[in-house]
């Protein structure tokens, strides 16, 4: 599979995080590749990422930006050059303009970025513009009768200077056949994504926005966990037993030794419990193993049986009894959801692949 291109054009006046974002989407993506094709890494090395990137400057020639460059990214080489317009996307990133007089201005006397634009899209490649960019784009004519995003303190000065635009607020990031739009700076890892799951699906993109983009259902999980795991108790009694139950929270759960360590009765252990955490020291400790078994799901090739034995439930049935009533998920359910790893085949422990050795 031939790879893709993003080129990040690089304007006076533009807003650099873009290009730095940009970078951070092609390198996450990249990393969550690697773990799902470790075959082809190791055979193949770094020319077999399925994303490239280069800045270029406003007539569509690379830019070399010193800043930019890092011996370790997989960025540019002259192979990428010809790839087919159809593996390549031109990202545009937004610039730094004090009003929409001055947004005008430059969206008006862009002769050159428009006239790239146009090329870009006229031969097939993906167009993605962020935040205040989305000017550019309707300028250039390639939002008529289009939907686009813009950032909402602008959005009214596109819909009166282009009226067939068909401004959308709504979304993230707005996808109108091969153009893709973001109204927020702070979007533009997820419009790279977007852009992303056309060429690799939607597996590959959901694991590099799971891994770095906020998940409001994932962080709820959670937080409904960490603010229990993490809790500074300030009796010594409630302190001490949490501390010798996360010592080893695989050895069977035993209320009376628990109180023995917090040097209480297992009555006033439990009191105590339910006082500052407002739970039980059983229901603590399930918290904990469920806790560790999301992490062994995520990044192991364990089975799930092995997981549970892992956490401390001898018991398989049980275990995902209790998994779904931690997360309303099963163990499988949450591991095809948040894994990053395929078939263990593929994974070894001692795998020292790196791109340094390619």
């Amino acid at each position: 599979m031939l790879p893709v291109r993003l080129d990040l054009l690089y304007l006076d006046g533009c807003l650099p995080g873009t290009m730095l974002s940009s970078i951070d989407a092609v390198i996450a993506a990249n990393t969550f590749w690697s773990l799902r094709n470790p075959d082809k890494i190791s055979s193949l090395g770094k020319r077999c990422l399925p994303f490239r990137w280069r800045v270029i400057d406003k007539h569509g020639a690379f830019v070399h930006l010193d800043w930019l460059q890092h011996e370790s990214w997989p960025c540019f080489d002259d192979e990428d050059e010809y790839l087919p317009a159809s593996n390549t996307v031109l990202v545009v990133p937004g610039l730094q303009v004090m009003n929409i007089y001055d947004l005008q201005e430059r969206v008006k006397t862009g002769v050159a970025e428009k006239l790239l634009i146009q090329h870009r899209h006229q031969s097939g490649a993906i167009i993605a513009g962020s935040y205040n960019a989305t000017g550019f784009l309707a300028e250039a004519g390639l939002l008529e009768h289009k939907q686009a995003s813009m950032s909402w303190m602008m959005s009214a000065w596109l819909k009166d200077n282009y009226p067939n635009v068909q401004v959308n607020l709504t979304r993230e990031v707005v996808s109108d056949g091969n153009i893709f739009t973001a109204g927020s700076p702070a979007s533009n890892c997820r419009l790279i994504y977007e852009v992303m799951r056309v060429f690799s699906g939607d597996a590959l993109a959901n694991s590099a926005i799971d891994a770095t983009y906020y998940q409001e259902e994932r962080y709820k999980t959670s937080a409904q966990v960490m603010p229990v795991l993490s809790t500074k108790a300030r009796d010594g009694v409630v302190f001490r037993a949490r501390a010798w139950l996360d010592v080893d929270i695989t050895r069977p759960y035993d209320l009376k030794q628990v109180a023995q360590a917090a040097a209480v009765s297992p009555r006033t252990l439990t009191r105590y419990f339910n006082e500052v955490l407002g739970m039980s020291p059983l229901s603590y400790l399930q918290k904990v193993r469920i806790q560790r078994a999301k992490h062994l799901l995520e990044i192991s090739m364990l089975d799930i049986p092995a997981i549970a034995d892992q956490c401390g439930y001898r018991d398989n049935n049980s275990f995902c009894r209790i998994f779904k009533s931690e997360t309303t998920m099963t163990p499988l359910q949450f591991r095809r959801r948040y894994s990053y790893r395929v078939d263990k085949r593929w994974w070894r422990a001692t795998d020292t692949t790196s791109y340094e050795q390619k």
